[in-house]
Order: structure tokens, then C-alpha cells, then sequence
């Protein structure tokens, strides 16, 4: 009997299970722990700057010595507050997306 030669197909091995265990945990980690905790300290920093400049603010407010002077800086806190808050969405955003994807791979 004439046979041909048996040819075998090699199947790329699974990972170490122990690493496969051991990155998914670290991927968890980054998404479950990690990527919230920095989330929320980032906003806490804003949100004292923010509040800081509200106090300050306030504090110019007591001084101002007519309703065109209020009036004035009023407008100039809420015109900075806005930009402020404008660039502080798109900084984290930027961030955050980044973050997310180095985490990812």
C-alpha cells in the first residue's frame, strides 16, 4: 500500500493560563479601579480650583464700589468660568480616551 506522508498542522499554543489569568486581572483592574480613581481625583482637582475662584470671586464682589464695576466682573468670572470648564471637558476627555486605550492594549 502506497500512503503519502502525513503532514501535521501546527496550532499556535495557548498562553501560559497563569498570565492569561494574570493580565486579564491587571485589565480588570485598570478599568474597574484605576481609570474611576483617576476620573474622580482629576475632578476633585477642578472642582477646588473652581470653588476657589468662586471664593475669590465673591471676595472681589465686597469690594466693588458700584453696580457697573458688580456687573463687570460678574460677566468676566462667568465668561472664564465657562472657558474654564470649555477646556477642562476637552482636556480630560483627550486624557481619559487615551488612558482608556493604553490600558486596553
Amino acid at each position: 500500500m502506497h500512503s503519502e506522508p502525513v503532514t501535521h498542522i501546527q496550532t499556535p499554543t495557548a498562553a501560559d493560563p497563569a498570565e492569561v489569568i494574570k493580565t486579564g486581572i491587571a485589565t480588570w483592574r485598570a478599568f474597574a479601579f484605576d481609570l474611576p480613581l483617576r476620573i474622580a481625583a482629576e475632578t476633585m482637582r477642578f472642582a477646588g480650583h473652581r470653588l476657589q475662584a468662586q471664593a475669590d470671586h465673591l471676595a472681589a464682589l465686597a469690594g466693588c464700589g458700584s453696580l457697573k464695576d458688580a456687573v463687570e466682573l460678574q460677566t468676566g468670572f462667568l465668561t472664564k468660568g465657562v472657558a474654564d470648564y470649555q477646556t477642562e471637558a476637552t482636556t480630560r476627555s483627550h486624557d481619559f480616551t487615551e488612558a482608556a486605550c493604553a490600558e486596553a492594549a
